[in-house]
């Protein structure tokens, strides 16, 4: 809190130095061109204008930062004298401003100067100058101190800047690093994935013209049954005709008859097996 009294402190004085500067111009700018002394001490309260002016501009850009200056106070000690020199020059202004001036011709200069009044004076001029002087030397060291303090912040700001560039500049080096360590290994598994699904289209491939063969396969069954059964009953006709031939011939084997006749049943029997399969699998 000491920090931001002390820099509106500074401001104030920057402003009333800056009324006063303004009223002893105005004061003195009528008759400047008449009197070696009024001439130069109205050049020097310009200078000190100037020199307000810097300082209230800085001020006001740069209050929160000079608040917490390390030079505030060593500016402040400067500061500090000039308040008493802008007291006796404030003084001095209202001692001039009671003076009532008549018109600004050349004749009544001529007649201000041979009253001698007191804005007028030689000694008043000279102390006005020795304390406009005053203030403008300890400005002026306030001042370079302010500016120097600023100086040292914005470069620190500079280098603070500089390093987090730097900062950020390797951070994103390894960040490129990084993402290249892992672009590799990346690569490889979607390689892998691809040959993964290389394999398992040529093991779909296989795997549907194999259905394909067993389907085939199946559908052939029906057709080979019935071929069974042809041949199955073409040798059965073949039996048949062989018995009826050896009956004739054998005559009262009977016995033998028998086996054949047994023989002829059980082929049969297999035939007629046949054909019911080939009817449920809808081949006949």
């Amino acid at each position: 809190m000491a920090e931001v009294a002390a820099a509106a402190s500074a401001a104030g004085l920057a402003s009333l130095g800056l009324q006063c500067c303004k009223g002893l111009t105005t004061y003195y700018n009528s008759y400047r061109n008449y009197d070696e002394q009024i001439g130069a001490t109205h050049e020097q309260i310009q200078g000190l204008t100037a020199i307000f002016e810097q300082l209230d501009r800085l001020l006001s850009r740069n209050a929160a930062n000079l608040a917490q200056s390390s030079s505030l106070q060593q500016a402040n000690r400067s500061l500090d004298r000039c308040r008493g020199s802008l007291t006796k020059l404030d003084s001095m202004l209202r001692g001039c401003q009671s003076v009532a001036l008549p018109n600004t011709t050349l004749a009544s200069w001529r007649r201000i100067k041979s009253q001698a009044l007191f804005p007028f004076r030689e000694q008043t001029l000279r102390t006005l100058r020795e304390n406009v002087q005053s203030l403008r030397d300890d400005l002026q060291l306030a001042l370079d101190i302010f500016q120097t303090d600023m100086e040292i912040a914005q470069n620190l700001s500079i280098a603070s800047l500089t390093a987090s560039s730097r900062n950020i500049e390797l951070v994103s080096q390894n960040t490129q690093s990084d993402i290249q360590a892992i672009a590799s290994p990346v690569q490889r598994i979607l390689q892998q994935g691809e040959d993964t699904k290389t394999g398992l289209s040529e093991i779909l491939t296989q795997t549907h013209q194999n259905h394909e063969y067993v389907l085939n396969y199946c559908r052939n069954i029906p057709e080979q049954y019935r071929l069974l059964l042809q041949q199955e009953q073409t040798s059965s006709r073949s039996l048949e005709q062989a018995l009826v031939t050896v009956l004739g011939q054998l005559g009262t084997e009977r016995e033998f008859l028998r086996s054949v006749i047994k023989s002829l049943d059980q082929k049969q029997k297999r035939a007629g097996e046949a054909e019911e399969l080939a009817k449920m699998m809808g081949v006949l």
